[in-house]
C-alpha cells in the first residue's frame, strides 16, 4: 500500500504564521495612515498661518505712515497675530552717518556731500501663533520685511 506524501491544505501553524504577518503589515500601513493624515493636519495649520501672516503684512506694506513703535495684534481664524513696525533708521541717510555700503554709493555717485537720502527705514515683523487640535503645544510663524518711507522733516 502506497501513501501518499502530498498534502492538501494548510497546516494550523502555517495559518497563525500567515495571520501573524498579515496583522504587523496592517498595523504598520494603518499607523502610516495616521502619521500621514498628522502630518497633513500640521500641514493645513502652517500653510494658514503663512496666509494670515502674508495678509498682516501686504497691509503693513500697504501703509503709507509708520510710528516708531507700531503694533497691533488680534485674531483671525482661530489664529493669533502681532504685527509691529521698528524703525531702523530715521531721518534721512547722509555721508556723515555711520551706514555705509549703498547709501555712501548714492552720495558719491550725485557727488554731492550734503546729499541726504529722504527715507526712514523700518523692520516690519508679523508673528502668528495657533495651536493644532486639543494640543498644547503653540505653534509659531514670523514673517520679516524691510519697508522705506519717504521721509518727512517738520
Amino acid at each position: 500500500m502506497k501513501h501518499n506524501s502530498r498534502r492538501r491544505g494548510f497546516t494550523l501553524l502555517e495559518v497563525m504564521i500567515a495571520m501573524a504577518i498579515l496583522a504587523i503589515g496592517l498595523v504598520t500601513v494603518m499607523q502610516l495612515f495616521a502619521g500621514a493624515l498628522r502630518l497633513g493636519r500640521i500641514d493645513r495649520g502652517l500653510t494658514e498661518a503663512v496666509l494670515v501672516a502674508q495678509r498682516r503684512m501686504d497691509e503693513l506694506l500697504l501703509m503709507t505712515e509708520l510710528d516708531e513703535g507700531f503694533e497691533e495684534s488680534g485674531e483671525e481664524d482661530g489664529y493669533s497675530w502681532t504685527q509691529y513696525a521698528e524703525p531702523l533708521y530715521e531721518g534721512g541717510l547722509g555721508e556723515s552717518d555711520e551706514m555705509e555700503g549703498q547709501t555712501a554709493d548714492f552720495i558719491e555717485q550725485i557727488q554731492d556731500d550734503e546729499a541726504v537720502v529722504p527715507v526712514n527705514v523700518f523692520k516690519l515683523t508679523v508673528t502668528v501663533k495657533w495651536r493644532i487640535g486639543e494640543s498644547s503645544n503653540e505653534r509659531e510663524y514670523t514673517l520679516t520685511s524691510l519697508k522705506a518711507l519717504c521721509f518727512h522733516e517738520d
